[in-house]
């Protein structure tokens, strides 16, 4: 089951995943995929894939975040980043995130569909709980829509799923017809991520009438 070698995996990056990813670079691009979203005083948020919580330091600290993660080694580290702050941490799938009628006003979604082996699952997961007028974000590694990746970053990707990552996913493939409003979207890091800013058309077009 792919969730278990997932859970094998992430336990044996947990200890040096900030090393690799918390560098200076990396943590510019983090920084600039949440300068995307404004967080408004009373504004709920959810970290789907949380990680270790190297999202935390740029989120204010008035809001109340809900951090989940698959692995409980990276939950581990993210607790100690918690530093007294309204942080709840869960082990949860996120392709069977149960919130219940719980609605939440901004859904980050920073580094997960390259590494869930369903990542519409999780975006239509994810959706299902966007409170309205709600904003979700997106960061990750994805190729140009509908384009064929070449042989070095299918050779690379050899590399990079080894340890759970797949560069090769097409976001407009994942998010097929879900009912979404993107508002922006553009490439950092060289071109090698994406990020992405949505909406829910549906609340989006009741808005606009």
């Amino acid at each position: 089951m792919k969730n278990n070698s997932t859970i094998k995996k992430y336990k044996r990056i947990a200890p040096f995943y900030d090393k690799f990813m918390g560098n200076r670079l990396f943590r510019k691009a983090r920084q600039q995929a949440l300068s995307e979203i404004e967080v408004k005083p009373g504004h709920s948020l959810l970290l789907v894939g949380v990680g270790t919580g190297e999202d935390f330091s740029f989120l204010p600290k008035r809001n109340a975040i809900t951090g989940m993660d698959l692995s409980e080694d990276m939950l581990k580290i993210a607790e100690r980043k918690k530093n007294g702050r309204n942080i709840t941490l869960l082990q949860m799938n996120a392709e069977e995130m149960d919130f219940q009628n719980q609605k939440f006003d901004i859904i980050v979604l920073n580094l997960i569909l390259s590494v869930v082996e369903h990542p519409e699952k999780v975006l239509e997961k994810s959706f299902n709980y966007l409170a309205p007028e709600g904003t979700i974000l997106i960061f990750d590694k994805f190729i140009d829509s509908y384009s064929h990746p070449n042989l070095i970053r299918r050779l690379l990707n050899k590399v990079t799923s080894a340890i759970g990552t797949d560069i090769n996913r097409d976001f407009y493939k994942i998010k097929n017809a879900l009912p979404i409003d993107i508002t922006k979207e553009y490439k950092t890091l060289n071109g090698l991520y994406t990020i992405i800013v949505a909406r829910d058309s549906r609340t989006t077009n009741d808005i606009s009438v």
